[in-house]
């Protein structure tokens, strides 16, 4: 990620819009929002879905990809990962102003890694270690250059509470306040001096004066603050207290949600919690602030635990937990090194979206609870539900087709469409003939 990259909203489609119109004939289609549809039809133009049911009448100039025993359902949505980026976090603590898009490399193999797994859509943004780390976007997973990979951009502003290394959490939680408190006065001046760019006296606040001050966002009209005069370098903190961009918060112990919420009321900012592995403490706590949404949970979904007076082990099952208390989340996966430096394919672990869905089923969850967990409910959590998420008339045709169940192990992702664009087919992948000695025939 490089400099200054002005705020704008981007919802570009891809590049070339395929002219053909596709229909697929699969055995089942998992909707996701609906019923599950058996001998399914799914017909595709323009890069969105016209029509699915089981009598669907086909066009005649489709042309029929025709599966019957394969099971549809909408590409997978992460909603928080550094996929694609070739640095996960900048190396200032402050960079409001930076976005993703000056990271990304649409070559990245990670991108096909995911698409391998039936990853259609990736919240792209900064890792946990920035405390200011800029602005995500949402990609697709299949693109030549940045702008045919942008769904959105800027998608939400990242801020994490784990501090840098050198730093401990007391300085860095002060130093977010002061972020927020310096930027308010730099507004308040610009509308003290009727929109002129003002000099602003920064006098040294100390640590006391750090916890106890909060910046009073009521006062400022923003009528009185005109965009031009605000500099772009604090356009994207303008955007995000105005509530017109979303914060992701990493909160990696269960303690630093207390520390979220603060910054969530003091600044009147619009945020969804990015949780650590000890997150099965706070059913009760999100319970209360179930206002603030869905929220994204650790790879990590079981934790044990030892009793310090009996020695006992516990497991803590999170998604369990925060699902009887009643809270929505999204599934989150590992994306480490090996992963975006080559070709990568394994069957099992938190590396992949279907298993995490998975496991919450082998948990007791209902099935269709754990598909939404990387299905609608990011999609929501980026306000792209209108176009992710399910499969529906109108939305964007972005479908992952499986040679069994989602869910199975023993399922293979054959084919891969994004806006109604063959982006992926088992069949010609040679990268899978390189990583598996004796791979399974295509389906």
């Amino acid at each position: 990620m490089n400099f200054i990259t002005p705020i704008m909203i981007l919802t570009a489609s891809l590049a070339a819009q395929p002219d053909e119109v596709v229909a697929l004939k699969v055995g089942r289609a998992i909707t996701v929002t609906g019923k599950e549809i058996e001998k399914a039809v799914i017909v595709m133009e323009g890069g969105t879905i016209k029509a699915i049911g089981s009598d669907v009448e086909i066009p005649r100039t489709a042309r029929v990809v025709d599966m019957p025993r394969a099971v549809a359902m909408p590409g997978i949505v992460d909603a928080h990962s550094v996929n694609g980026l070739r640095l996960s976090n900048e190396r200032l603590a402050n960079v409001p102003y930076v976005s993703v898009l000056d990271g990304i490399d649409p070559s990245s193999p990670g991108l096909r890694n995911a698409l391998r797994h039936g990853v259609t859509s990736i919240h792209c943004i900064a890792g946990n270690v920035t405390r200011f780390g800029g602005q995500g976007a949402v990609i697709r997973t299949s693109g030549k250059t940045v702008t045919e990979l942008v769904v959105k951009a800027p998608s939400a502003m990242k801020l994490s509470l784990q501090p840098a290394s050198g730093e401990n959490r007391m300085g860095n939680m002060a130093a977010l306040r002061k972020t927020f408190y310096d930027f308010y006065t730099r507004m308040k001046a610009i509308q003290e001096t009727g929109g002129q760019a003002p000099l602003v006296d920064r006098k040294k606040l100390s640590l006391t004066d750090l916890v106890n001050t909060r910046p009073s966002w009521g006062e400022i009209d923003w009528k009185k603050v005109p965009h031009d005069k605000v500099s772009e370098r604090d356009r994207p903190m303008r955007s995000l207290v105005k509530g017109e961009l979303r914060a992701f918060i990493n909160c990696p112990t269960a303690s630093d949600v207390f520390k979220a919420f603060e910054l969530i009321d003091s600044n009147h900012i619009d945020a969804t919690l990015v949780l650590g592995p000890d997150a099965w403490k706070l059913g009760d706590v999100l319970a209360v602030r179930k206002n603030l949404g869905p929220v994204v949970l650790n790879p990590l979904l079981e934790v044990w635990d030892r009793d310090d007076e009996t020695g006992a082990e516990k497991r803590h099952i999170t998604p369990v937990l925060l699902h009887k208390a009643g809270i929505s989340f999204a599934l989150q996966v590992f994306t480490d090194t090996s992963f975006n430096k080559g070709p990568y394919f394994g069957r099992s672990g938190p590396y992949h979206h279907w298993y995490q869905a998975a496991k919450l089923v082998q948990y007791g969850m209902p099935r269709d609870k754990a598909l939404e967990t990387i299905t609608m409910i990011p999609a929501k959590l980026l306000r792209l539900d209108h176009r992710l998420g399910s499969l529906e008339v109108g939305k964007d045709a972005n479908i992952a087709i499986f040679s069994g169940d989602p869910l199975d192990a023993r399922s293979w992702v054959e084919r891969v469409f994004i806006e109604g664009r063959e982006v992926y087919d088992r069949g010609k992948d040679r990268d899978i003939e390189r990583l598996l000695k004796d791979p399974e025939r295509p389906f």
